[in-house]
């Protein structure tokens, strides 16, 4: 399998991340959705979007959702990170996309100072999406009363709420400071302790 995507995208580390701890070997092909990757990245993606996942016969799997549920199904129901049924299931698809959400808001805020000219920087704008990455974060850290998000043992919802807290204390500094999330900084300081983590980590 081949991997498309930097690992600064927490879309794409978590896939990655994921591939480690099923033990599924891959190549990481670091493009990004800019520059002169961009043609070459839209022929695997039209909407040149990261990652890509590219399996052995050439077929091409986009969106890290549909990869991780790809993912998911190749590792069995005795080691998937999402439950395959029932309540368990419910809450960690209903908390990892909490988390992908959370962390989209605060790519948001990043991406306005960095794609846009300085004079066309909406503040009310990167106010909100601030607020609700902080929403996000602090509502994950009020639900983490034990190891886990759920049950007694990691999943899904832990890998993606670990990489984008990482995400944003990397991407935008000030806001990370500004959150109040304990819980969730010790679980992403746990994890990032493990090979998986630490191999994707971005440089």
């Amino acid at each position: 399998m081949k991997l498309i995507g930097r690992y600064l995208s927490p879309f794409v580390r978590r896939v990655a991340t994921t591939l480690n701890l099923y033990g599924m070997p891959f190549e990481h092909i670091p493009m990004q959705h800019s520059g002169d990757d961009a043609p070459k990245l839209r022929q695997l993606n039209p909407v040149g979007r990261v990652p890509a996942l590219v399996l052995a016969n050439d077929r091409v799997i986009i969106d890290s959702a549909a990869i991780l549920d790809y993912l998911d199904r190749q590792a069995g129901p005795e080691r998937s990170l999402t439950p395959v049924d029932g309540e368990a299931r419910d809450d960690v698809l209903s908390l990892t996309a909490l988390a992908a959400g959370t962390v989209e808001k605060a790519i948001a805020t990043v991406y306005e100072k960095r794609f846009r000219p300085e004079e066309k920087w909406h503040a009310p704008w990167v106010d909100r999406c601030s607020e609700q990455a902080r929403g996000g974060f602090e509502h994950l850290d009020s639900l983490l009363s034990g190891d886990w998000l759920v049950g007694d043992q990691m999943t899904q919802a832990d890998v993606t709420t670990a990489i984008s807290w990482q995400f944003t204390q990397i991407a935008n500094p000030a806001l990370a400071q500004s959150i109040n999330a304990p819980k969730i900084a010790a679980l992403a300081e746990r994890l990032g302790e493990m090979e998986a983590f630490k191999s994707t980590y971005p440089g």
